[in-house]
């Protein structure tokens, strides 16, 4: 069972990656009820169990999750299509992707990819998947419409995570070993020429209005952003210890970046500076910002907890307890309940906006890894991006 990864956790895992895939988690009984959501029924989570090889189904109007869905041998991460109807989970071990009918919640073939896969990234219309083949130094497109998978595009030395523009002209896929992120073009899936940024570079966030990216180079302790308009890079940002996650508020003002030192830095995206670093927990991972745009919650891997930030102050409030080794958030689209995954205990808390208060803890599968929702339900995010 694998604890918390922290940034650096993280990359030298993706790193061992590239010379041999992640060896097949051994499968266990997941620890699921076999009631609470039906099938179709709507609005639902889904959560993947990495040693259990199974996706769990939670229904968010009674907080109860469904029968476990088998995914694979050790799912890594998730994504949805816009119109939910469909979920893909990347499995590492054997490289696949199997897709999954949310209105039957039942497993499609699984679709081979190249080696060591790991994030994935889909495009705003939903008709394609690319998935970063760490192993491979590629990314590999996913025809929505087919479930088949095209020629991988070579894009530098292990490609960790990949991010689509707001566009959706663009995948872009960050080398951890190259110090570089390759623009791929998705109408032709042609790659660009590779754009330098820092050492170990892994988080990829896009401005609303599509201008600027910002990724986190964990090996320098910086965030460089790239003009989208000539793919040129800036002068990087000084931030903190090891970044990795970065949230953009929907004004596109303030990007977040997450820091293993236990701070979250706020970069004011006119002038490209960072601000003073926000104390959270130990080891902040990935994070959300609720609908009015009010409050960003980070996850405390380290910690146990969830933090609260006032994005008008950029002021912390109390850490919420909840399952050990947070690796998932996501937040409803009324903005009520925000829900964190937690590695140990193989568990989902739902979390009360109105009183930051934890309900009782959803038991899902071993190893929850993952979170994902339909776009029209919630928002999410998780530590494969």
């Amino acid at each position: 069972m694998r604890n918390y990864p922290t940034a650096v956790a993280l990359a030298a895992a993706a790193l061992a990656l590239a010379a041999t895939a992640v060896p097949t988690a051994a499968a266990a009984t997941t620890a699921a009820a076999a009631t609470g959501t039906a099938a179709g029924s709507a609005p639902t989570l889904y959560v993947d169990n990495l040693i259990s090889g199974t996706v769990t189904p939670v229904s968010i109007a009674t907080n109860t999750p469904g029968k476990a869905i088998k995914a694979g041998n050790g799912p890594t991460s998730m994504e949805i299509t816009p119109d939910g109807k469909t979920v893909y989970v990347v499995d590492s071990g054997p490289s696949t992707v199997t897709p999954i009918s949310t209105a039957t919640n039942t497993p499609g073939k699984a679709i081979r990819v190249g080696k060591g896969a790991y994030g994935a990234a889909m495009t705003p219309d939903g008709k394609t998947l690319y998935v970063a083949d760490n192993g491979a130094g590629a990314i590999t497109p996913i025809s929505t419409a087919t479930n088949k998978a095209g020629k991988p595009v070579k894009t530098g030395e292990s490609p960790q995570f990949v991010a689509v523009t707001p566009d959706g002209k663009t995948a872009w896929a960050a080398n951890l070993r190259s110090g570089t992120v390759t623009p791929v073009s998705t109408a032709t899936n042609t790659p660009g020429k590779p754009v330098k940024v820092g050492k170990v570079p892994q988080w990829i966030a896009f401005t609303p209005d599509g201008k600027t990216a910002y990724v986190s180079n964990n090996g320098s302790g910086t965030v460089t952003p790239i003009s989208l308009a000539t793919n040129t890079p800036g002068k990087p940002i000084k931030v903190g210890l090891n970044p990795y996650a970065i949230t953009i508020t929907a004004d596109g003002k303030t990007a977040y970046v997450s820091c293993t030192n236990g701070t979250v830095v706020p970069i004011a995206t006119a002038t490209n500076s960072a601000g003073k670093p926000i104390k959270v927990g130990h080891e902040p991972g990935v994070s959300v910002i609720s609908p009015n745009g009010k409050t960003l919650w980070v996850t405390n891997g380290a910690s146990a907890s969830v933090t609260p930030i006032s994005i008008a102050t950029n002021t912390p409030g109390k850490a919420i307890k909840v399952g050990g080794a947070p690796s998932g958030i996501a937040v409803t689209d009324n903005g009520k309940t925000v829900y964190v995954v937690s590695q140990i205990g193989g568990t989902v808390t739902p979390i009360s906006t109105a009183t930051n208060t934890p309900g009782k803890r959803i038991k899902v599968g071993n190893n929850p890894w993952s979170i994902v929702c339909a776009p029209t339900i919630c928002q999410s995010s998780s530590t494969a991006g």
